[in-house]
């Protein structure tokens, strides 16, 4: 079997190791959170690590109600004047599966010399450079790849941070939905990894269209760049809404669009969905759990049917673009590893 593969269907294990490493640290980690009272949080990291810090960032300020952003660790790196107001207190936290990634490094060490904020490390390796420059540095074990692509180091960076949001917040409730995750991952695999195979195989497209609003927009950005980079075909992401001004004009029968869906606004999805419809590309929706509504709209529809949270469930979106993305870069014979 080929590493990629195995590797993605992996990540319920490389996930219950996240999960046992931070939670082991979950004193020094919520220590450390309280000692940084900042004016915003920064997140950074490049690729991969740049959109996951877009779901991460929009989960915190959701959870806590303070500012957070990501920014790529390139803008740091060379436009720092536009990331950093004058007399702020910020917290850093860099995400990079190697820890020596050079415009993070560069990036966490302007933070550490010039800025002189907190510095926090997550990473799927011990002992990097960049570690050197974190006030604190988590470690996910047995997430890093062997192959050049970003999927269980992704899902493991984010369920981390996730962690921290709870340990943060004390919300013991979130915390518990989020020790969930590797079981759920694992029935997911079984239910949907055979149609995501029959389906990446038995249909062709020459657009992919990734949708999300809220957490759910970083998800999309990364499923993106996973179809980009492993299947080297178009693919773009978007907000929802946003998509309706100017990219709707690209759709066509032969445009596949995948919107993941949130429960809190639901209703508004809906509605912009059948907008969507009209267009006419092929809809493949991923959501929590479906109505008549949406199995109207959709071509195909993939349901979570986990009971958890929104606030716990990108990850397991995640999974499941993954897998799609994948089985389409063999079926058009890209030699994955």
């Amino acid at each position: 079997m080929r590493k990629t593969i195995q590797e993605i269907l992996f990540q319920p294990k490389a996930w219950e190791n996240t999960i046992k490493a931070f939670t082991a640290q979950k004193a020094e980690i919520t220590a450390y959170l309280k000692k940084y009272q900042t004016s915003e949080i920064i997140l950074t990291g490049c690729g991969t690590s740049y959109y996951l810090p877009l779901t991460a960032s929009s989960l915190y300020t959701k959870n806590t109600g303070a500012k957070a952003r990501g920014v790529p660790a390139s803008e740091i790196m060379l436009f720092p004047e536009t990331i950093f107001a004058r007399d702020k207190k910020y917290l850093l936290v860099s995400i990079s599966r190697s820890g020596k990634t050079p415009e993070t490094l560069s990036a966490t060490r302007y933070m550490k010399e010039v800025v002189k904020g907190g510095t926090l490390l997550i990473s799927c390796t011990e002992g990097s450079e960049m570690a050197e420059y974190a006030d604190l540095s988590i470690v996910c074990p047995g997430a890093a790849e062997e192959t050049k692509y970003m999927t269980k180091s992704f899902t493991s960076m984010l369920l981390g941070f996730q962690l921290m949001i709870a340990f943060k917040t004390g919300n013991e409730a979130f915390e518990e939905e989020l020790k969930r995750l590797p079981e759920i991952g694992e029935r997911l695999i079984n239910e949907y990894q055979r149609s995501m195979e029959r389906l990446a195989g038995n249909q062709d497209f020459n657009l992919y269209i990734y949708l999300g609003h809220g957490p759910l927009y970083g998800i999309a950005a990364e499923s993106m760049l996973k179809i980009k980079e492993m299947a080297c075909t178009p693919a773009e992401a978007y907000h929802g809404m946003e998509f309706m001004h100017g990219p709707k004009y690209a759709v066509d029968e032969k445009t596949l669009i995948i919107y993941l869906l949130s429960d809190s606004i639901r209703n508004q999805e809906i509605d912009l969905l059948r907008r969507i419809k009209e267009l006419g590309g092929n809809i493949k929706i991923i959501c929590e759990e479906s109505n008549p509504e949406i199995r109207e709209i959709a071509d195909d529809v993939f349901e979570l049917k986990c009971g958890l949270s929104e606030n716990a469930t990108p990850i397991l979106m995640m999974l499941l673009t993954q897998l799609y993305g994948y089985y389409r870069a063999l079926a058009v014979g890209k030699d994955l590893e």
